[in-house]
């Protein structure tokens, strides 16, 4: 049986926080010289439940009757899409990549993308295509860091400035949106995509933890080796069947 998913992604944003303000201070960027890359894909084992669409309540004529329920998106043999995948406790590496921002769309009523990724210093840009009025409402575990109103066709800017995972919702009887962004002290993080891959470039050479979260099926950390000018290929399976909350 799946894991209550609001509980489960709860316990591991505070967890996935701690790491993270932990290291904030301790990440230095500079050249990287013979870098190498990780890389590798994640699936899901076991039996894979299909989610319901979920119900739409307005704005009908955009939206539909129904959404599709983005928690759990599967591929062919298991490959699982959405899913984090970031080095823990970097201490240094590649710049951060500020003057790059984060585009998070109101779209047919659902943030797009559903998951993604930035780093600390980046802007995150809140656009709303829909030609109605959206609300976006960050939290980074159960701290609001901002709430505002998107009118139609209008960009909401705000730099990110604290490590975490931020959960987004829309207050305005949009029910159904919500998205995650997690937001990294360093740069070696994205998050899985067709195929369930993923890569990570110009990594220092070096030990590393390794860790996959995803918001229904938990986090699965691994110990790896970068060596110089060589990728190193780890592949991740995440149980389908995670136990019931006590």
């Amino acid at each position: 049986m799946i894991m209550n998913c609001t509980v489960k992604a709860a316990l591991t944003a505070v967890a996935l926080l701690a790491v993270s303000r932990s290291a904030a201070a301790q990440y230095h960027e500079g050249s990287v010289i013979n870098g190498g890359s990780v890389s590798g894909s994640v699936r899901v084992v076991g039996d894979v439940p299909t989610l319901p669409p979920q119900p739409v309540f307005k704005e009908h004529e955009v939206c539909g009757d129904t959404m599709p329920d983005e928690r759990l998106l599967v591929g062919a043999n298991g490959a699982l899409r959405n899913a984090v995948v970031s080095l823990v406790n970097v201490p240094s590496g590649k710049p951060l990549p500020r003057s790059q921002p984060i585009v998070l769309d109101n779209l047919k009523c659902a943030f797009v993308p559903h998951v993604s990724t930035a780093s600390v210093g980046q802007t995150l840009e809140v656009h709303n295509s829909d030609p109605f009025l959206h609300d976006a409402h960050a939290l980074l575990g159960s701290r609001t860091l901002f709430n505002v109103a998107i009118p139609k066709g209008r960009t909401v800017r705000r730099e990110l400035t604290e490590p975490g995972l931020v959960y987004l919702n829309c207050n305005i009887r949009h029910t159904w949106m919500h998205a995650y962004l997690f937001v990294s002290e360093h740069p070696y993080h994205t998050v899985s995509g067709d195929g369930g891959r993923f890569q990570l470039t110009d990594v220092p050479p070096g030990k590393y933890t390794l860790r996959v979260w995803h918001e229904m099926l938990g986090s699965v950390d691994r110990e790896i080796t970068v060596e110089p000018g060589k990728d190193t290929v780890a592949n991740f399976e995440l149980r389908a069947a995670a136990p019931e909350t006590p």
